[in-house]
């Protein structure tokens, strides 16, 4: 972000300069990290629908509870979203379930069956769908720029924090690359352009192609020196995951899930038990931004008895 550009290197300047010294290196997930698209995602979704399935759901054919009743349900469902285009496949395996409950249960638990079972049995496909949703959302965010933005919410103190950034800090997303460019500008009040070396978008999968990232960014001269620590943020467990298997990520990065992203309880609650893998708060993560460190996150001290006794 704009605030930590000063670790770049200067353009002109000698290739056999050394890289400057730096304590630390982030890498950040977007989406469920640094800004709740959630609403936007859903809205999309409800918008390509109509279009696909008008007899379900064009405004006259929902009501407006049961467009509520669907909006909560699906910020319910959002850990398990991948591809945008599958925010339409849940709100119509969602809208078969008068309460919701059950379907979104079985999202939750087994979307990689559901999602191809539901899409064989309506005879659709997901090139056909990913694109309608992709074109609803290039049009929305294009031709009604001002509401689309709108619907992109920075999680609370997050601008602040990157602002302040004295670190180098670099975006890990499954995002297109202009979007990430055009809400870090228009949102978050940070230039970041979409063909900036500190972006690394449409990474899907993401298992595989966040940890690509990751080694691309660790061989860069800037996380080379000794003793640099270097930090990636996500809000996927599976994820985190995949680059605790890769060994010579796991020796190097330190790992963090963000508790307010889109996960659910019981992730968290494995996230804790996952070696190598540490479950940050917010206020925690805006902290280790500012200063490399929060209490009881690589702080070097040793914890207090009161610190012992929360758990902390």
């Amino acid at each position: 972000m704009s605030s930590c550009t000063s670790a770049t290197s200067t353009p002109g300047a000698s290739s056999q300069a050394a890289p400057p010294a730096v304590s630390d290196v982030f890498v950040l997930d977007f989406d469920g990290v640094v800004v709740d698209s959630e609403p936007e995602i859903t809205a999309s979704a409800f918008e390509a629908a109509a279009i696909r399935w008008p007899e379900l759901f064009a405004p006259e054919a929902l009501g407006a509870e049961r467009r509520t009743a669907l909006r909560e349900a699906m910020r319910t469902v959002r850990p398990v979203l991948v591809k945008g285009y599958e925010s339409m496949v849940m709100l119509r395996l969602l809208l078969r379930d008068p309460n919701c409950e059950v379907k979104l249960r079985s999202i939750l638990s087994a979307w990689s069956a559901e999602l191809p079972r539901a899409l064989a049995e309506w005879g659709e496909s997901e090139e056909e769908l990913s694109k309608l949703f992709e074109a609803v959302r290039n049009e929305w965010m294009n031709g009604r720029t001002e509401s689309w933005m709108a619907l992109q919410v920075p999680y609370e103190g997050v601008t602040e924090a990157l602002r302040g950034c004295p670190f180098p800090t670099y975006i890990a997303s499954s995002k297109a690359a202009h979007r990430v460019a055009a809400l870090s500008t228009s949102v978050l009040g940070l230039e970041l352009a979409a063909d900036s070396p500190r972006l690394f978008a449409s990474l899907l999968p993401p298992e595989e192609k966040k940890a690509e990232a990751l080694s691309t960014i660790g061989s860069r001269p800037l996380c080379s020196a000794p003793g640099t620590r270097l930090h990636f943020v996500d809000d996927r467990l599976d994820t985190l995951r995949a680059v605790a298997a890769v060994p010579e990520l796991a020796a190097r990065w330190k790992l963090y899930l963000a508790d307010w992203g889109y996960n659910t309880a019981e992730e968290r609650a494995a996230a804790a038990r996952e070696p190598g893998v540490r479950v940050l708060g917010l206020s925690e993560f805006n902290e280790l931004l500012r200063f490399g460190l929060v209490m009881g996150v690589d702080d070097g001290c040793e914890p207090t008895a009161e610190e012992v006794e929360a758990g902390v």
